[in-house]
């Protein structure tokens, strides 16, 4: 028994940094953001939110739509719920509610909330220059931000075939 002692103190050891690494690693509720502009989709990773520079950009021509696909993963032994809100801002003042949705989720399982923001909404004119919003993300106490540019069409318009009489 003694001459084993080690082995069970190395092993124990070894299992014990396994389990402090998965409890601390892994374990959690983690969220991961889906942004998708014309044809470029970008996705927010969990850990880029650890950062102190907390908000994500991005940029959009006016006319066109931003999809936002919010994605929030228990990984936890015990259920997870939370409301979850989405409002554009520009500046300190609030332009409008993408909408609130409370989501329930169960232990090691996923829950998402979807919304559209139409930059002709947001912009009824085309503009001159490049505008930039705010779309803010609120789970319980978590704040997600991400900024969005507004740029002006860089192209004229097509010009009006009128058919020969």
């Amino acid at each position: 028994m003694r001459r084993n002692l080690f082995l069970y103190l190395t092993l124990a050891c070894f299992f014990g940094l396994i389990a402090i690494f998965v409890v601390d690693g892994y374990l959690g509720v983690y969220d991961t953001l889906y942004v998708t502009s014309g044809e470029y989709e970008q996705k927010i990773e969990p850990d880029f939110w650890l950062r102190q520079d907390y908000s994500w950009s991005t940029g959009v021509n006016w006319g066109e739509k931003v999809f936002l696909q919010y994605e929030v993963a228990n990984h936890q032994f015990s259920g997870y719920s939370a409301d979850i809100e989405a409002s554009v801002w520009r500046g300190q003042e609030k332009v409008s509610d993408l909408g609130t949705q409370s989501v329930s989720i169960d232990p090691f399982a996923k829950a998402e909330a979807e919304w559209l923001v139409d930059t002709a909404e947001l912009l009824p004119n085309p503009p001159e220059q490049s505008y930039q919003y705010s779309i803010i993300i609120k789970r319980g106490e978590i704040e997600r931000k991400i900024i969005v540019s507004i740029n002006p069409i860089s192209y004229p318009p097509k010009p009006e075939i009128v058919p020969p009489r």
